[in-house]
């Protein structure tokens, strides 16, 4: 059985197999990601999602969750992304995400009823209005996102 992290100088000390674990598992940086891809690919930041990294290589552009050391090694080889840390694969986690994607629509459906009884009963409180303003701005770049085109082309078909 593998000891128990001991606290040591202040810092948390691990055994040998717990940092093998922990690195195995742990996502490269953009800077490892770069140093590892040794020219067959260049890794930058999304610009539409800063949590993702954007992979150019081949002449193609993709945006990727930040991937392990293995994982990202296997893409440099296949183009492919390996299943995720708990065995998911890319279709099972987009049915799981497009699922909570349904949940929070029918959610929002259901906030927005309250929000307008509320709305209504104070016609005059501006408050409400500026609500919906900052929620129709998260739906546009939402949008806008999703099509590939300018929050300007989406709301012309407004």
């Amino acid at each position: 059985m593998a000891k128990k992290a001991r606290k040591k100088g202040g810092y948390i000390d691990l055994s040998a197999a717990q940092k093998a674990q922990h690195e195995a598992w742990r996502p490269l940086t953009i800077r490892e990601a770069n140093r590892l891809a040794a020219g067959r690919a260049k890794v930058s930041v999304d610009p539409e999602d800063w949590r993702l990294w954007r992979v150019e290589r081949d002449g193609s552009i993709q945006a990727h969750e930040p991937m392990t050391r293995k994982a990202f090694l296997a893409f440099l080889d296949t183009g492919e992304v390996a299943p995720t840390k708990d065995g998911q694969t890319a279709s099972e986690v987009y049915a799981e995400r497009r699922g909570d994607i349904d949940r929070m629509l029918g959610w929002l459906g259901q906030e927005l009823a309250r929000h307008a009884r509320e709305a209504k009963a104070d016609p005059r409180n501006w408050g409400a209005a500026g609500d919906l303003y900052r929620v129709r701005s998260g739906l546009l770049e939402v949008l806008a996102g999703l099509r590939g085109v300018e929050i300007a082309d989406i709301e012309r078909c407004l």
